[in-house]
């Protein structure tokens, strides 16, 4: 704190700041000057933020007899009466976002007065003949809320400073000398108020927060945004490790934008170990720009929870709503919870109800689910109500859902919580310009109001701050690290606003207006970061988004230095440590003569990759379901297997379906095709258009048909049987399956048949080490010791897709299948050779399942991790990332 604002303070003086946080820093600074005179108790000063200052005057001068306008609305019910000028005017519009509409005419307001000269300028802009540009619209927008104002005998923030100007002889008896500290330029409206305090006698001046410092800076480029951020979290360890009491600053222009990322690498390099189980939550750094309070956990959930009591939300937030921790009985059977949004998924829900979720906590909590069908059905629906009355309702609610949890709340949480009632307080507040609301207009303002606040929880004075371009002005350091400033990005490109003519923007030299008055601003700004500490680090990337980037020539004119090294800590604390490895791709052995779970599927899979066979039939792991437009790939081939099936069960042998009339043909299939269809239940037709499942009709008759044409080609056949159970031991293990299709040709012999919705392989890709169809060769084996007087003389797909329909497999001889792959396809070049192939290569792919072997091993060529989706579970992609650079992990 410079002398002359420690002086100001010291003899009584009232300090107004730009923003907040300037204003606690002055606050921390003179407590220290305190302390650092002995003192034991001293008087709070005075230090205010500006709007926080004018409110307080205003309060100052409600008993004032020339009051001309007693209520001061807050920021909520400001926004909200802007939100119904839009709304009321949007039926007449093509309005995109009435909210966003809103938040931009709110600006436009406030900046037409900071930088206008008093009047109502935005009457200009009305247009006169019927053609509505974007200022025209602003200009009707504001008279309506104008209009509203003087209804409501109600000002806005906007207008307080110049109510204030002229009321200024009233305030001088009670305003004590006042000292605007940090700004970086006054507004023309804060001159019309610094003016009339000064004419009418107030001691009132501007003073610079930083002191005079011999500072020492310099610039440097790192390779990449991240790199550069990286860099200045390692140079901000090393200040703070080498002077524990020292304040550290991070500034990065683009900070909303970055902040999850900013946020992940500042845990990583300046507090790795708060990414250990049981580690402590306090990190050695503050970052400004909190998220918003909507965002937070705790808040999040109370939010779910009443966007849920009256309407539906989507599954994914439903599912997370029964995880919570911030529900009563969170600890009790947390992954049947989990299960709900499986479930609903496999129904095909986009979105859940409040019934919805207490059928999920039927099933795994009870208890809770009794608490919320009890509220569900004893409370009285509302559609209309007051602010106060949606408050009450809603926490009525809150307590019957048991939110926030039976856990104590953390320090962070509790505050979050404590947020939440102030939140509530200031919706009740709106009732003041929104006596009635509707269900859906109380959420969305609720909504909106959490979306708008930022949350910052309170802690000790972390030594590393990271802040924001605007939050750091005025701000004095020991270390200062500004990062961002590539020719790119800073100066910043012009953003005037679109509901304030650019002519007059520039007439008033308004902020962001032209790239001139954005060079103006970002040089005040960047002289004040080079003397806010004493040593003063500006830096730049080389390369942004793949092309390269150039310091800007805002900061060309210091001297440049190399980066500062760093590496990252865990690689640092892997690299040191000794780490222990162990091989384990065992699982327990399977009993001789146990079935094996999953049927032929578990070979198919043990082939592939022989932890995934483990994983799916052993360990009962799946990957998690995705939302589907429509039918699911699964429901879509249980369809397919369902009406041929049907089909002949009916038909039975080719020399039916050969005289067959198209009418007869036609009534077999839409016979088919109806009972097909019922083997997914109505409720989940009635989650689908009505024209999606006549479009699948159409699909599984024009599958049929085509199969069916190529069917008619080949030599005679009876149907034997359709989803055929069958047994089959291999290396003492017992395997379950299921035949799609027996078909007795005439001639003698078997084909089997497998039916596929998508792409299969051909034979020549069937016979590899490690086999790929090998349920077919399990289906082989498992009809030759049914009936090993009837040979099988064919195996092979029915690939039934979209674009067409093919047969794909091996004939024993050209007369069992014209247009199949002769059996010199197979090993051996014989049928006997075929049948001895698939027994030795399928039982020791069974001896493998029966001992537990579960490596990480997936083939290479064709890779099944592409479509395994168990990745988290093998962590194969940590291996890979672990081998060495020039192994081949295919």
């Amino acid at each position: 704190m410079n002398a002359a604002l420690l002086a100001a303070l010291d003899a009584g003086a009232t300090i107004v700041t730009p923003n907040r946080r300037l204003a606690r820093a002055l606050h921390r600074d003179f407590d220290l000057v305190q302390r650092g005179r002995d003192a034991r108790a001293w008087p709070t000063p005075t230090i205010l933020p500006y709007p926080q200052w004018l409110r307080w005057l205003w309060d100052e001068t409600a008993a004032e007899p020339d009051n001309e306008a007693a209520v001061l609305l807050t920021p909520a019910q400001s926004a909200l009466q802007w939100r119904q000028v839009v709304e009321a005017d949007a039926q007449h519009m093509a309005l995109f976002d009435g909210r966003g509409a809103a938040a931009l005419a709110e600006e436009a307001w406030t900046l037409l007065h900071q930088w206008g000269v008093g009047g109502e300028s935005w009457r200009a802009w009305a247009s006169s003949e019927g053609v509505l540009d974007d200022p025209a619209v602003f200009a009707r927008w504001a008279e309506s809320y104008g209009a509203r104002l003087r209804a409501a005998d109600a000002c806005d923030l906007a207008l307080v400073p110049d109510l204030l100007a002229r009321r200024a002889g009233w305030i001088a008896a009670r305003l004590a000398p006042t000292v605007f500290a940090g700004f970086i330029e006054p507004t023309p409206q804060q001159g019309r108020l610094v003016a009339a305090f000064r004419g009418a006698g107030i001691e009132l001046r501007h003073e610079d927060t930083l002191s005079e410092l011999q500072a020492s800076a310099w610039r440097t480029t790192a390779a990449t945004p991240q790199e550069e951020i990286a860099a200045a979290l390692a140079w901000a360890r090393q200040r703070a490790a080498t002077s524990f009491d020292a304040r550290i600053g991070i500034v990065i222009g683009d900070l909303v934008a970055r902040r999850d990322e900013v946020v992940t690498l500042a845990t990583d390099i300046l507090s790795p170990a708060a990414a250990l189980p049981g580690a402590t939550k306090r990190v050695p750094f503050e970052i400004s720009l909190g998220p918003p309070l909507g965002a937070v956990p705790v808040v999040a959930a109370a939010l779910d929870l009443i966007a849920l009591l009256d309407g539906s939300l989507e599954i994914g937030r439903t599912a997370a709503l029964l995880r919570s921790p911030y529900l009563a009985g969170a600890q009790s059977r947390w992954s049947a919870r989990a299960r709900a949004e499986s479930e609903w998924i496999r129904e095909g829900k986009r979105e859940a109800t409040l019934i919805d979720a207490i059928r999920a906590l039927d099933r795994c909590s009870p208890e809770l689910a009794a608490r919320w069908r009890t509220f569900h059905d004893t409370r009285r629906a509302q559609r209309t109500a007051s602010p106060r009355e949606w408050s009450d309702a809603w926490r009525a609610w809150l307590v019957a859902a048991g939110w926030p949890g039976e856990r104590t709340l953390d320090s962070a949480e509790y505050q979050a919580r404590l947020a939440w009632e102030r939140l509530l307080l200031e919706f009740v507040s709106l009732g003041a310009v929104a006596p009635r609301l509707s269900s859906a207009q109380a959420l969305s303002t609720l909504q909106a109001l959490a979306g708008e606040q930022r949350f910052q929880p309170e802690g000790g004075p972390a030594p590393i701050q990271i802040l924001g371009v605007l939050e750091a002005s005025g701000l004095g350091f020991d270390a200062l690290w500004v990062a961002g400033l590539d020719a790119e990005r800073w100066p910043s490109a012009p953003s005037p606003n679109p509901l304030i003519p650019l002519a007059w923007q520039r007439q008033h030299h308004m902020p962001h207006a032209t790239a001139a008055r954005e060079r103006e601003y970002a040089e005040a700004l960047t002289a004040r970061f080079a003397r806010a500490s004493l040593e003063v680090v500006f830096s730049s990337a080389a390369m942004i988004d793949d092309h390269p980037s150039s310091p800007s020539a805002l900061i060309l004119g210091y001297p440049e230095r190399e980066a500062p090294a760093h590496r990252s800590v865990w690689a640092a604390m892997t690299r040191t440590a000794t780490l222990e490895s162990i091989l384990d791709e065992c699982a327990p052995p399977l009993d001789a003569g146990a079935r094996a779970p999953g049927g032929a599927q578990i070979v198919v899979k043990q082939s592939d990759c022989p932890f995934q066979a483990f994983a799916r039939y052993r360990l009962g792991a799946r990957p998690w379901s995705l939302p589907a437009d429509g039918l699911t790939p699964p429901e879509r081939g249980r369809l397919v297997h369902a009406a041929f099936a049907r089909f002949w069960s009916a038909v039975r042998d080719s020399r039916t379906l050969t005289f067959l009339d198209e009418g007869a043909l036609s009534e077999h299939i839409g016979d088919a095709v109806e009972r097909a269809l019922g083997e997914l239940p109505p409720p989940r037709w009635r989650a689908l258009p009505a024209l999606l499942r006549d479009g699948e009709a159409r699909r599984l008759a024009q599958l049929l048909r085509a199969w069916l044409k190529i069917e008619r080609g080949r030599a005679a056949f009876a149907v034997d049987a359709v989803e055929a159970p069958a047994l089959l031991q291999l290396a003492a293990v017992e395997f379950s399956l299921k035949l799609d299709r027996i078909d007795r040709l005439t001639d003698g012999g078997i084909a089997i048949l497998d039916y596929k919705t998508g792409p299969v392989e051909r034979p020549r890709q069937w016979f590899e080490a490690r086999p790929r169809s090998a349920q077919l060769g399990m289906y082989m084996l498992a009809q030759l010791e049914l009936e090993a007087r009837r040979p099988v003389r064919v195996v092979g797909y029915a690939e039934l897709r979209p674009e067409a329909a093919s047969a794909v497999g091996i004939a024993a001889d050209a007369g069992a299948w014209p247009g199949l792959d002769g059996v010199e396809a197979a090993p051996g070049g014989s049928w006997t050779g075929l049948e001895a192939w698939w027994r030795s290569r399928l039982e020791a792919l069974a001896e493998e399942i029966r001992a537990g072997h579960a490596a990480v091993a997936p083939r290479l060529n064709p890779s099944p991790c592409r479509n395994c989706g168990l990745q988290p579970l093998c962590r194969i992609e940590s291996i890979r990332a672990m081998a060495p650079e020039d192994a081949n992990d295919g």
